[in-house]
């Protein structure tokens, strides 16, 4: 069953069965270059999947899969997740996608419906983007979004700016 869609994709809850086809996108040093926790095993996979959907049965959103709809696969995630930052509990926007699957907008594409569900059906007040400084691409779609003021920050480890967008700012199309 199937959260959200747009012209491109379909973004469903992740299922167990999803591991085999997820874990090389998140094995890939370079989909993963900017992530705290860095290439996935398996295992970590599982585990990814596993935190997912305890967090939809918790909160009510989580990260989804993202289908490409031309070819019905799986090609990463897309959602919201809690997280804390500088000692305050926000809501983050976070996507991953195969590496052949850049560049072609389909992560702003996912991330707008992530958003849109965030605002529209889970009444959230406010979403953060945390981005690596370095993070050009991100950055650029963080923008395409509507994310425009940030401040810079700490994060697991990382020099990363804190974007914020509020749902009376947000403008979905």
């Amino acid at each position: 069953m199937y959260l959200t869609a747009t012209n491109r994709l379909e973004i469903r809850k992740f299922e167990s069965s999803d591991v085999k086809t997820l874990m090389p996108i998140l094995s890939d040093p370079d989909v993963m270059e900017y992530s705290s926790k860095g290439p996935l095993s398996e295992a970590q996979t599982a585990e990814f999947i596993d935190w997912c959907t305890h967090s939809y049965d918790e909160l009510g959103y989580g990260q989804w899969a993202v289908i490409e709809k031309p070819s019905g696969r799986l090609i990463g995630y897309c959602g919201l997740s809690r997280t804390t930052v500088d000692g305050c509990d926000e809501v983050e926007i976070g996507y991953r996608l195969a590496k052949d699957r850049w560049g072609m907008g389909l992560a702003t594409d996912a991330a707008r419906a992530a958003l849109d569900y965030g605002f529209e059906a889970c009444n959230l007040e406010s979403v953060v983007a945390i981005v690596a400084q370095n993070h050009a691409a991100s950055i650029h779609i963080l923008e395409k979004l509507g994310f425009s003021n940030f401040i810079e920050t700490r994060y697991a480890g990382w020099d990363v700016r804190l974007y914020r967008l509020t749902r009376s700012d947000w403008k979905p199309d």
